[in-house]
């Protein structure tokens, strides 16, 4: 099975995500994303590097492609509670380590692993940085 390779970025004049292919400055840094519009023509766009993140390869329930940097909602790990695991929703960040995505949040974290259906895009930490904040 191929997984597809995409990576999105905030345009730096709009702010407005671009998708595609990413370039790397000389410090390593992804600076432009090229975006492929039909017959293999692209366009490469400037964005702002730490609003860079890769796709993880799910799609959630609705369909939604989860990237680096979104925050999921899901009932999958339950919801700690003092010191109880309770059947709720919990809110983690998609993050990148070496070679996993994870979902992380103050109290947890997990491999993003499973189907999509199990998550939720309820958005992510730079267009929704109250999402973060909730789930810490």
């Amino acid at each position: 099975m191929n997984r597809e390779i995409l990576f999105r970025g905030k345009h730096v004049d709009n702010g407005e995500w671009v998708y595609g292919l990413p370039s790397y400055d000389t410090d390593g840094y992804v600076t432009e994303i090229s975006a492929y519009k039909g017959l293999g023509c692209s366009r490469a766009y400037m964005v702002i590097p730490e609003t860079v993140g890769q796709y993880t390869g799910k799609d959630d329930k609705n369909g939604r492609k989860i990237f680096e940097g979104d925050m999921v909602k899901t009932k999958k790990y339950g919801k700690v509670i003092g010191h109880t695991n309770v059947n709720d929703y919990d809110v983690f960040k998609v993050t990148y380590e070496p070679a996993v995505f994870r979902l992380t949040n103050n109290n947890r974290g997990f491999e993003l692993v499973g189907i999509g259906t199990d998550y939720e895009v309820i958005g992510n930490i730079h267009d929704n940085p109250e999402l973060l904040e909730a789930s810490e």
